[in-house]
């Protein structure tokens, strides 16, 4: 049979079940429908911090309860369009037991994070916070999405620390520890690591063999 005439049988079914020619279109080829009606913007005109940000890429000043929330938005650039999204849980763990040193001064959170357990596999060492942030897979976050932020980003985001905490007290989940130390991807030298604290974007260096610092891994968008 032409592929003419394939067309216009398949067009006659779906007719018969009273469908269009897109969603059967969906249903064979296992491609997405969208419609005018259904298709939402992934964001508003401007991004805030505080603002909530959810599995599908959708941001919204409010909770949308029909969608799986994912995070809150934590930082944004001077575009309004880009930004970071701090994850809903944490963890307190080292930054390395075994004494992991690579060289992450400069880097950003994603390629630190990379670099990270690229080289915890290759010396086949620990890397315990950059590992968790990798490896997370809760709120429909797919493993690899996610990274440990780097010094910089953190203080990004604990700059704007009010609209983050009122946006996580809304929803009911763990706040950030104002007054607890955050581990960052950064190194400072060798043993050491940049932790940065929330109440007041402060910097300080953990050793990465036996403090358990606070982790909360971040999103880019």
């Amino acid at each position: 049979m032409k592929k003419s005439e394939k067309l216009k049988e398949l067009a006659a079914v779906a007719e018969g079940f009273g469908l269009t020619a897109e969603e059967a279109a969906a249903y064979f080829g296992k491609i997405s429908v969208h419609s005018e009606e259904t298709e939402e913007a992934v964001l508003p005109d401007v991004v805030c911090p505080g603002m909530y940000y959810y599995s599908d890429g959708t941001i919204s000043a409010e909770v949308i309860q029909e969608k799986q929330l994912s995070g809150v938005v934590g930082w944004v650039d001077e575009s309004s369009k880009h930004g970071l999204v701090l994850g809903l849980r944490e963890a307190e763990l080292p930054w390395s037991s075994d004494w992991l040193v690579i060289d992450t001064f400069l880097g950003d959170g994603k390629k630190n994070t990379r670099l990270i357990l690229e080289a915890a596999r290759k010396q086949n060492k620990k890397a315990e916070a950059a590992e968790w942030c990798a490896a997370y897979d809760f709120d429909e976050i797919q493993p690899g999405e996610a990274f440990l932020p780097n010094g910089d980003e953190l203080v990004k985001i604990f700059k704007n620390l009010d609209a983050v905490q009122k946006a996580l007290k809304k929803i009911n989940r763990s706040l950030l520890d104002k007054y607890k130390w955050y581990w960052s991807s950064s190194e400072t030298y060798y043993r050491y690591a940049w932790v940065v604290r929330p109440s007041d974007g402060s910097m300080g260096y953990g050793s990465k063999y036996d403090y358990y610092g606070r982790v909360r891994c971040v999103l880019a968008f």
